[in-house]
């Protein structure tokens, strides 16, 4: 297979893998809005419960991106050839999604600083880890 092509689509199964961690971590959370509240609608009572999450509730989140970004980068070198950039690129779109899903909202300054530097160092990891197996066959 073409390596472009086969770098291309180990992204996307990458991303895909890490975007179904993050979800079953999330999901997996005690801390989920009030019945009836709209997240889609700019509703003002998501707004105030998002204010007013308590620290576990963000840490639930940092570590649903962190661990999906690892994930996403151990997936990606595992099915490209090895290589440095693939693995950034998953992890850059699971930072994307943590920005869009939660950083739109207030937020503790350490949510935003430990998912943007996190998300890229873990996605790395995840990859160069992925390239010492991808080595040993």
């Amino acid at each position: 297979m073409n390596p472009f092509i086969r770098t291309v689509l180990a992204i996307l199964a990458g991303m895909i893998a890490g975007i179904l961690v993050m979800n079953v971590i999330q999901g997996s959370s005690p801390y989920h809005p009030p019945p009836g509240v709209d997240y889609t609608s700019g509703d003002k009572a998501y707004s105030q419960w998002v204010r007013d999450m308590p620290s576990a509730a963000w840490q639930y989140i940092v570590a649903s991106l962190l661990a999906g970004a690892f994930v996403s980068g151990f997936v990606t070198n595992k099915i490209a050839p090895p290589n440095n950039y693939p693995p950034l690129i998953a992890g850059f779109v699971i930072l994307f999604f943590g920005i869009v899903q939660y950083m739109g909202f207030s937020n503790p300054a350490w949510v935003a600083y430990t998912s943007c530097v996190g998300c890229i160092f873990l996605a790395w990891v995840g990859g160069q880890l992925a390239r010492v197996r991808w080595r040993r066959g």
